[in-house]
């Protein structure tokens, strides 16, 4: 009988420890649960207290051809929140894809102020008749064209903006040595490249290899073809190691590039 006592005992007391463990369990999670909405809660009274209203939005950068009102206009008519709750991202989206914006770049000024600075896309050349090209050979929209008449133009029957923009820019940097100034590149429905100069020279290049032909054309014209720079119509370039000149009062000369004599040789025909 006293065994049986003991262990009625033992249960009662395990009973008991459980139920005040299960009651601790309890309180364990409510507090919990209070902290954490109190900090949920304090810490939006300290955002609300941080998000104060923009008071000033600031638009920065160099403009030719966007207006810095106008811009401002679009950011101000985009900004949805305060200080925190602006939506950057968004805001920055919308730059973006207007026309005439290349990069964007947004920071907040504490207390309440809003910087942008925008770097405005620059028309590198014509496209066409009518269209121009940035730098990545991306077709511009430009209503007011009329200070860009003196932009190269670039035409093409064959390939795409983005590669007219990139042979562009390598001849460009390539005739530099030569003084010459490309005015007009042309490719035709074959791929074969022809170039108008400043001085009313024309290049033909044809397909392939046109970086190399370019180079052979500067040695041989700083050897002495400069010098009758007025009196030559067209330098025809599709050969393997030389070149043809066409003269304005109708004679031809043909220069070859000896790369082991290092000399230039030339006949006229």
């Amino acid at each position: 009988m006293a065994t049986q006592n003991r262990r009625g005992a033992n249960r009662q007391h395990q009973a008991k420890v459980s139920g005040f463990d299960g009651l601790m369990e309890k309180l364990s999670r409510l507090v919990m649960l209070v902290l954490f909405f109190t900090v949920l809660y304090g810490g939006k009274l300290v955002f609300d207290q941080l998000d104060k209203p923009l008071t000033k939005v600031m638009v920065g950068g160099d403009f030719n051809y966007m207006q810095q009102q106008e811009l401002a206009e679009l950011v101000n008519a985009e900004i949805d929140g305060g200080f925190l709750s602006v939506d950057l991202n968004r805001l920055q989206q919308v730059l973006n894809d207007h026309p005439w914006v290349d990069q964007v770049s947004i920071r907040r000024q504490w207390p309440s102020t809003l910087n942008v600075e925008v770097i405005e896309e620059v028309p590198i050349a014509r496209w066409g008749e009518a269209g121009f090209l940035n730098r990545l050979g991306v077709e511009l929209n430009i209503t007011d064209n009329s200070t860009l008449h003196s932009l190269p133009v670039l035409r093409a029957e064959y390939g795409t903006s983005g590669e007219m923009m990139q042979h562009y820019q390598l001849l460009a940097e390539l005739l530099l040595p030569t003084g010459l100034k490309l005015i007009e590149m042309q490719r035709d429905h074959m791929g074969a490249w022809r170039v108008q100069t400043n001085e009313g020279m024309e290049l033909v290049l044809g397909r392939e290899q046109i970086g190399e032909k370019i180079k052979r054309l500067a040695l041989v014209w700083e050897s002495g073809l400069n010098q009758q720079l007025k009196e030559i119509k067209t330098i025809d370039l599709r050969y393997p190691n030389g070149l043809a000149v066409a003269w304005k009062h109708g004679l031809s000369v043909g220069a070859h590039w000896n790369n082991k004599a290092n000399a230039v040789s030339t006949v006229q025909g």
